[in-house]
């Protein structure tokens, strides 16, 4: 009898615009391929329609296109790009990842009470949430209004302890160096106000922060 896969089940979360989409297709390329030549042999793996503009050497602007059109994704300034959460399935051939994308905090659309309600409603088909991922730019100037009001919902609808399932995942890390940047000290101070301690040390500090860039997901999409 072939033995059950783990399952881990991710909840991404973050602000409108942050990558949250580009996030995931760039984790799908990461369980599908080992190496990154297996990569540009396989080419690019999209799960969610997005778009970049690449400059060239010369200063000519191309958008570039992934994926296939998706009614649940959209493309306008202000507005978050995912419409409703949704969950991806990533199947690794040691265990399987569920993705749960959500529509971006302060999206001007529906707003963030009806989102987060839209969310809630999404995690109760699930028995257990593995990690609690907030993704951040590594160059934010200000976090106070919108990452205190997703923290204070997920303490309001979790028990305390989900906190220690709190993951800060930095986008766009290569213009910092895949370091924190100035964000750090912002985060920093709003989770001691929120009197939680996941930074206070090295160990913590490592354990809890990660840093990614698309740059990779990109080439792929180039060398098409």
């Amino acid at each position: 009898m072939e033995e059950r896969k783990k399952e881990y089940t991710i909840l991404l979360l973050g602000e409108t615009g942050v990558g949250k989409s580009t996030w995931i297709n760039g984790i799908r390329n990461y369980v599908e391929y080992k190496t990154f030549q297996e990569a540009v042999l396989g080419g690019a793996k999209v799960l969610i329609p997005s778009s970049f503009t690449h400059t060239s050497r010369a200063g000519v602007d191309t958008k570039v296109r992934l994926g296939e059109q998706d009614v649940n994704e959209r493309e306008e300034t202000g507005k978050s790009a995912t419409k409703s959460p949704r969950t991806y399935v990533l199947e690794h051939e040691d265990f399987i990842i569920n993705l749960i994308d959500t529509p971006g905090i302060r999206d001007t659309e529906h707003g963030d009470a009806i989102n987060m309600e839209a969310i809630m409603s999404h995690l109760s088909g699930f028995k257990e949430i593995h990690a609690i991922c907030i993704l951040l730019r590594p160059d934010e100037s200000r976090l106070t209004t919108w990452f205190t009001y997703c923290i204070k919902e997920l303490l309001h609808h979790f028990h305390r302890d989900a906190v220690q399932n709190f993951k800060f995942c930095f986008t766009k890390a290569r213009v910092s160096s895949y370091r924190p940047g100035q964000t750090i000290s912002l985060l920093r101070k709003l989770l001691k106000e929120l009197e939680i301690d996941l930074l206070e040390t090295e160990d913590s500090f490592k354990r809890n922060t990660f840093y990614f860039d698309n740059e990779a997901l990109k080439f792929l999409a180039l060398k098409k």
